[in-house]
This record gives structure tokens, C-alpha cells and sequence, in this order.
């Protein structure tokens, strides 16, 4: 049993710590490679966050930004996305949240086709948001091992393909993963806290904190997630408890099922029960320290709407706002956001769905102004895939591209980055479908290479934490691999010895 199926079967807040790990295996830990180099927000302040914002399900976001005004050829960009796709269609453009004066500039030599966009009537929240200059839309992104510029590229066999690209198994993990070509890899925020979780000074809460139990995104070579529930106030911290070692419970038998397939050993059995152990009274430590931290949470005013993702982005601002006590210099959060995978019922779920998202997204930024640390903290949304253009009859069906939302005062935002693709199927050279069905034009790793050096990842590290990145991007001093993320005072962390690579 090696260290990765280790921690791949563990996910609870206990193990957010990795000497015990390392105690276990003998093996070396990776995140010393944070040797104090951390970059600075513009606050002046040596603290970032990200959070990361799963929609599972598939979210059909071109429902969300939506084609406004002419096309760049001239045509009407309305009328065609609502020709395309007939009864799912938002019914007048009078109905959108015009977004003031978006630049969509294309990407990878690809046009953006559309220069004008709203957003679905639901979604006043955000295009307020965009409109002040605090929110992004990265176009036609998804999961690529390499660049696939049309539809004869895809059908070639030459080009080196995702695993799975319309699974739901498969996307939702390739989402956290960054590489497609695998169902056994690191997840990209575990990777990033591999690299920097030595920069937080206390080391028994980990620096991924989910507010969605075990998951890909966090897990990393030597860390995990530390797991809470959206409960958070002193008398009541939220902490997802470990289960008893004999018990049922998913992890313990995940764990104690590997242990006997991998190495049927009394002396390792004894090992990982003393192991356990050790945990256990690790999570006792650290729900201490958190409960301590906790009672120093301050007076929230900002509104906070009455729905599970409001109320976990709202626990994900506490945690934040007790950083110091913690320790903390840099945390990764992790919020999962389900629903979305609407074969019928499109129209009235999506309406319901994203009044959540907009109303919840809206909140929590306003919640960062009010702690001060709205510089710091930059909030992304992922999700499986698109859904078809064209209708089913009732819904959408799985796709590829799709459209998501980066949000946060260090957000070059009020933008729309990437190449929005033709709405027109027949004349797209990116459709692989007659349903309409998108090549991304942006890759996952360029998406999650920006965020890394914004967050402190050295540019000689990104070959760690995205195995894929040198078929998209390669660093040199101001050219960045988007564009979304405002660098001015953010100095980027440049390490002289590059890190070793993992393959996956």
C-alpha cells in the first residue's frame, strides 16, 4: 500500500496534518518547497484564499452568459443563440442583465464571435459583480490533455484525448484533477498545499479546509482536507467527526478494504490501527484549536440568503476571518453546489439553481469587503461539462466546453476571456456534434496556472502541481497564461531550483 492509495482513501479533518502521514510511510515530505517567498496582495497583507466552487452535475452555462447584441460579422448574436437553442432559450434579450462593455478578445488565435453578453435573469447578483469590475467569465473552458484547435483535430486519432469526456465520473474528477488522461491522479489544491502548506504556521489544521467532506480537489501527495460542516460558531465548531475504528463507515472500510488488498500483514494491520489512533487524537487537537480560534469570529452585517450554499460560503468567511489565530497565511476551500444535471426540467431549474448562485456569490464577496480581505481572497466555479446547445426536448444532454465565473478584488474582471464559440452548429469549426457540442479553447491547467501564481506557487513548481501544463504554457516574467488575474503588486515567487515533477 503506497503513500498515494493512502491518502487517496482518507478525507476527514484529522488528517489534515503530515508528519503522521509521513511517520506511516518514511516518506519525505514536499512542502518545504514554500521557503518564505510568498507573494503579497495588494492589502499588504501575506494572506490568500482560494475557493473553489464545484456545480456538479453538469451546468449548462451557456444559459448563463448569453450572447446580447450583434455578432462580430454583423449578425444578430440573440437571434441565434435563441434559434439554436428553441425552447430552452431565455425568450427576449430584454430579460437579461446586460454586461456593460465586456472585452472578449478570443484565445489561441480563435475569435471570440460576440461583443456583446448578458446574463441569465437570475443572475443580477453577478452581473453586478462583472459590471464593477470584480467578476470574470472564462469561455469555452474545459478538460484537454493537449490543444485541439477543430473538429478534424478531434476525429484524428492523433490528438491525445480526455478519458471519458462526457462521464460524469470521469469530468467532475478531471475538474480537480487537471489530467484528463488519468483516473488516479492529485487533486490541484492538494498539489498547491503539497508546495506551500508549510507557509501556515500551525500545522495541525490542514491548509485545505472543505465544507464538502472527502473529495478530489484537496488531496494531495502528504496533505488532505480538513473537513468541516457550515456550523461554525464556538459552541458548535462543525468539525466532521472521525468515525470509530470499528465502525461502518465509508472511510473505514475504504480504508481497512485497501489495507488487506494491498498487503495482507498482521505487523501493518497493527501499524494502521496505532496509526488511527494517533489520528484520532490529532483530530481532538485540532478541533481545540479551532473551537479557540472560532470564538474570535466577528459580527457579520452583510445579508446572508437562506440557502445551503450561502450558509457554507458564509462558514468559509468565518474561517477567514479567524486566520491569524489559526495561523494561516494561505487556505484552500472547497464548496460543492449539486443539481445541475438537468436532462429535463431545464428551464425552471436552472431559474432556481442559479438565483442561489448569484444571490450566494454575491454575498460572499460582499461579506470579504466587510472583513477587509476582499484582495485576498479569489473565488472560482468548476463544473463536469457544458450541455448541448440544441435541446433533447425537455433538457440538454452532456457536452464538453463550457463557461465559468472567477470572482475577487484581485480579479481582472468585467471581462470575458476566451473564445465564446459560434452558436450557429453548422458553421463552427469547434462543434463535434449536430447537438452542438464544444472543443474547449481553454484548458483547465491555464486556468489553474493563474491561480497558482497569484496564490505563491513558484513558476518552476506549476510542472507539480499541473503535469499538462508545458502543452498550453510556458512562464516568462508578465506573460500569464489568461489574463484574469490582476498582478499589479503581486510579486511572483521565483524558487532558483525548480521542484521535482510528479507524473500524475
Amino acid at each position: 500500500m503506497n503513500r498515494r492509495d493512502f491518502i487517496k482513501q482518507t478525507g476527514c479533518a484529522a488528517m489534515g496534518s503530515t508528519t503522521l502521514l509521513s511517520t506511516l510511510t518514511s516518506l519525505g515530505a514536499v512542502n518545504g518547497a514554500m521557503s518564505g517567498n510568498l507573494s503579497s496582495p495588494k492589502s499588504n497583507e501575506d494572506y490568500k484564499a482560494l475557493v473553489c466552487i464545484l456545480f456538479s452535475g453538469g451546468m449548462d452555462s451557456y444559459n448563463t452568459l448569453i450572447p446580447y447584441g450583434t455578432t462580430v460579422g454583423g449578425d444578430n448574436g440573440f437571434n441565434e443563440y435563441k434559434s439554436v437553442r428553441s425552447d430552452l432559450a431565455i425568450p427576449s434579450n430584454a430579460n437579461l442583465w446586460q454586461l456593460n462593455n465586456p472585452q472578449c478578445t478570443g484565445f489561441r488565435g480563435l475569435p471570440c464571435n460576440y461583443g456583446s453578453f448578458g446574463v441569465h435573469p437570475s443572475m443580477q447578483g453577478i452581473s453586478q459583480l462583472f459590471n464593477t469590475g470584480k467578476l470574470a467569465f472564462m469561455s469555452n473552458i474545459g478538460t484537454l490533455v493537449e490543444p485541439v484547435m477543430n473538429k478534424t483535430e478531434y476525429q484524428s486519432g492523433l490528438k491525445k484525448l480526455p478519458l471519458g469526456i462526457f462521464s460524469h465520473s470521469d469530468q467532475v474528477m478531471q475538474w480537480q484533477t487537471s489530467v484528463p488522461q488519468s483516473r488516479n491522479a492529485l487533486g490541484v489544491g492538494g498539489r498547491i498545499a503539497d508546495l506551500l502548506n508549510a507557509a501556515n504556521s500551525t500545522q495541525e489544521i490542514s491548509m485545505n479546509i472543505s465544507l464538502n467532506g472527502k473529495n478530489t480537489f484537496q488531496r494531495g501527495q502528504t496533505i488532505a482536507e480538513y473537513a468541516i460542516s457550515n456550523n461554525v460558531d464556538p459552541t458548535n465548531v462543525g468539525i466532521t467527526p472521525l468515525p470509530t475504528y470499528w465502525g461502518n463507515s465509508g472511510l473505514l472500510t475504504d480504508l481497512r478494504n485497501t489495507a488487506v488488498d494491498s498487503l495482507v500483514s498482521k505487523v501493518y494491520a497493527n501499524l494502521l490501527e496505532k496509526t488511527y489512533s494517533s489520528t484520532a487524537k490529532k483530530s481532538i487537537d485540532s478541533f481545540g484549536i479551532f473551537k479557540e480560534a472560532l470564538k474570535r469570529v466577528p459580527s457579520i452585517s452583510t445579508t446572508i440568503p437562506n440557502t445551503t450554499l450561502a450558509k457554507d460560503l458564509l462558514a468559509v468567511a468565518k474561517v477567514m476571518s479567524v486566520r491569524s489565530p489559526l495561523g494561516a497565511k494561505r487556505q484552500i476551500f472547497f464548496v460543492n453546489y449539486g443539481g445541475w444535471d438537468m436532462h429535463d426540467n431545464l428551464v425552471t431549474g436552472m431559474n432556481n439553481q442559479l438565483t442561489v448562485v448569484s444571490q450566494a456569490m454575491k454575498a460572499f464577496y460582499d461579506t470579504t469587503v466587510e472583513l477587509g480581505i476582499a484582495e485576498n481572497v479569489t473565488t472560482f466555479t468548476i463544473s463536469d461539462f457544458a450541455r448541448t446547445i440544441t435541446s433533447n426536448g425537455l433538457g440538454a444532454d452532456h457536452a464538453w466546453g463550457g463557461n465559468t465565473m472567477v470572482m475577487g478584488g484581485a480579479v481582472n474582471g468585467g471581462k470575458v476571456f476566451g473564445t465564446f464559440p459560434k452558436m450557429n452548429v453548422t458553421t463552427n469549426p469547434q462543434n463535434i456534434s449536430f447537438r452542438g457540442n464544444f472543443i474547449p479553447s481553454i484548458s483547465t491547467d491555464e486556468m489553474y496556472a493563474e491561480l497558482a501564481l497569484w496564490y505563491g506557487v513558484s513558476p518552476y513548481d506549476l510542472c507539480y502541481v499541473l503535469p499538462n501544463l508545458s502543452n498550453f504554457y510556458t512562464y516568462s516574467p508578465n506573460n500569464y497564461p489568461v489574463g484574469f488575474m490582476n498582478f499589479n503588486g503581486t510579486a511572483i515567487s521565483t524558487i532558483d531550483k525548480p521542484q521535482s515533477c510528479l507524473t500524475y
